[in-house]
């Protein structure tokens, strides 16, 4: 365990003031409508939520990598939609950080820091996500350009990108080509239809003949895997605070009803069985807690994404896991009303299941593990 600084405390409970005002009053309805909410990522943009570990230099304020989490864990407290838009951001900006050019920075990290552009990463296939060694989208080379071909699921912030950094094969190898909106050949062929995360933007994208100068190319020509790897890596601590979020929430609005829920003439946090739920509740939250931030704090005493892998792994796992156990429970608090729309947690639950296949499935977070584990 360790203490939050003056400075992480005050990012929280600037996040947590944002969320209670701007978020709650409107969650509902912004999941009903389902719509992007690009609104809402200019707020953040502007309230330097999204740059927290971005350079200083391009309008981030590097607060540092367990700020970033801590920032994705209270809006998804609220409005897990945000969280996970905010979470899959940093990814791309994480790429541009860390391997980009002086002249990529500067032209893209500014406005993507501020939420006046919009970035993804495009990786999965229709054969699959989680063997990036194995793709079937090809850049061949054409003079100062690559010509991209393939087709790409599952891409979050896919359709509204004006910046998708596409991870294809050019040659033996793999690269990272940064393909800008509006790119001849650039086709967002539907938006997927998802069980949860209604304001996200989930696309299938097909690449036909698109050309795309070399200067695009993020890192070295056939980098682009240790480039994704490690981006996925450092990203995991945030996809977990997603469902530390969620947790905190659902745990929130049971022990709200519990207390104000009355039977046999006192509230029904006074029955014992109720009690059982809660301690479970607020148990399993606390320890996911640290295992989330375990982490991002390592990234930021200076150690790198391969020396996290297992740490990584972990916290995106038991996200998943805590925040689909934690919703269940409260559901069961809340009786009838736990499977009424208004009570907000039907909305959780179907976000809480997202996690399980975002940045690698639950076995796949548990093959990383055991691999260092047993080496």
């Amino acid at each position: 365990m360790f203490e939050f600084t003056k400075e992480q405390e005050m990012i929280r409970a600037m996040v947590r003031e944002f969320a209670d005002t701007e978020l709650a009053p409107k969650a509902l309805e912004l999941d009903r409508k389902g719509e992007f909410p690009f609104e809402l990522v200019k707020k953040i943009g502007a309230l330097g939520i999204i740059g927290m570990s971005s350079p200083r230099e391009y309008g981030g304020s590097k607060a540092g990598h367990l700020p970033a989490v801590i920032a994705v864990e209270e809006i998804a407290r609220v409005y897990p939609s945000l969280a996970f838009i905010l979470e899959v951001t940093q990814a791309p900006l994480y790429m541009i950080e860390n391997y980009g050019t002086a002249e990529q920075k500067q032209a893209w990290l500014p406005p993507l820091i501020r939420g006046e552009k919009i970035a993804a990463v495009a990786a999965t296939e229709p054969t699959g996500g989680s063997d990036l060694a194995t793709l079937n989208t090809t850049a061949v080379a054409d003079g100062d350009d690559y010509v991209l071909n393939g087709r790409k699921v599952y891409i979050t912030n896919g359709s509204v990108g004006d910046i998708v950094l596409v991870l294809a094969k050019t040659g033996e190898r793999a690269s990272i080509l940064a393909v800008e909106k509006g790119t001849p050949g650039f086709i967002v062929s539907r938006r997927q239809d998802m069980m949860g995360f209604k304001s996200g933007d989930v696309c299938e994208l097909g690449f036909s003949n698109c050309r795309i100068p070399k200067k695009n190319v993020i890192g070295k020509d056939g980098g682009g895997q240790a480039v994704a790897m490690a981006t996925f890596t450092v990203s995991r601590a945030a996809v977990g605070a997603v469902g530390l979020g969620i947790a905190r929430g659902a745990f929130e609005i049971a022990l709200k009803y519990a207390k104000e829920r009355m039977l046999y003439g006192k509230p029904i946090a006074a029955l014992q069985a109720i009690q059982f739920l809660l301690v479970d509740m607020d148990t399993e939250i606390d320890a996911a807690r640290w295992l989330i931030y375990h982490p991002a704090a390592c990234l930021d005493r200076g150690m790198a994404p391969r020396e996290i892998g297992k740490l990584s792994a972990r916290a995106k796992y038991i996200g998943g896991e805590v925040a689909t156990s934690v919703t269940l429970k409260a559901m069961q608090v809340l009786g009838g009303y736990g499977v009424s729309p208004e009570y907000h947690l039907t909305r959780l639950l179907a976000d809480a299941v997202e996690i399980f296949p975002a940045t690698g499935s639950p076995q796949i977070m548990k093959i990383i593990q055991a691999l260092e584990i047993v080496k």
